[in-house]
């Protein structure tokens, strides 16, 4: 599967030149007391996983009006890493419902009931917020990031890739700087405006009694 959609997609058309790709999904914010998921995709097996890879080119296809208008079509059942882009238009299908999106996040729900079914303590409370997490198929699932640019790119199986925390780590990390730049300015400048204060009140008192 993954051989036939590489194939495809380099007889049709480059596939690093493409604005008309996937959106991506926005992150949710995770609730308190939900249990850490180590679940992934991968976990399923290898043939069901090559029908996934199916599912989701048919679908990439589809949703760009045929094979002829999808030059970026690919789905490596090895990794699970996937991508789509259409020649005419940005693929418009919602992201929690292709295929392998929805695939990934139903076994993360099953492995998040599976370890409250463990919770001696709170197991209905667990299960509530694995619920309110996980809740596939509808726009309020939580994100996937088994999208990449290259079929042989590596795919995120837990969270944001590496690179993109980095880059939210750098941006609030130059904010501060920024910040503090700007308070440090402050504090310089307050002393030079008490002088001309101070300049000011000495010159008007002066100025009176002479």
């Amino acid at each position: 599967t993954f051989n036939i959609a590489f194939l495809n997609a380099q007889a049709i058309g480059e596939t690093n030149n493409l604005d008309h790709t996937v959106q991506p999904q926005t992150p949710v914010e995770k609730p308190a007391g939900l249990p850490n998921v180590e679940w992934d995709i991968l976990r399923i097996e290898s043939a069901s996983r090559e029908n996934l890879c199916q599912r989701q080119i048919a679908y990439c296809s589809n949703n760009c009006g045929g094979p002829n208008e999808a030059p970026k079509n690919f789905c490596n059942a090895t990794t699970m890493a996937w991508g789509c882009g259409c020649s005419r238009k940005t693929p418009d299908f919602t992201p929690f419902l292709w295929p392998v999106v929805q695939a990934e996040c139903s076994g993360k729900a099953q492995e998040c009931q599976m370890i409250c079914n463990t919770d001696k303590i709170h197991p209905s409370t667990c299960a509530t917020t694995c619920n309110a997490y996980y809740q596939c198929g509808t726009d309020k699932a939580p994100p996937s990031y088994l999208q990449t640019e290259n079929p042989s790119d590596a795919p995120s199986y837990n969270g944001p890739p590496k690179s993109l925390d980095a880059a939210t780590s750098d941006n609030s990390s130059v904010a501060s700087n920024t910040t503090q730049n700007s308070n440090s300015g402050s504090a310089y400048l307050k002393p030079v405006y008490l002088f001309i204060a101070f300049a000011s009140t000495t010159a008007l008192t002066s100025s009176v009694l002479f």
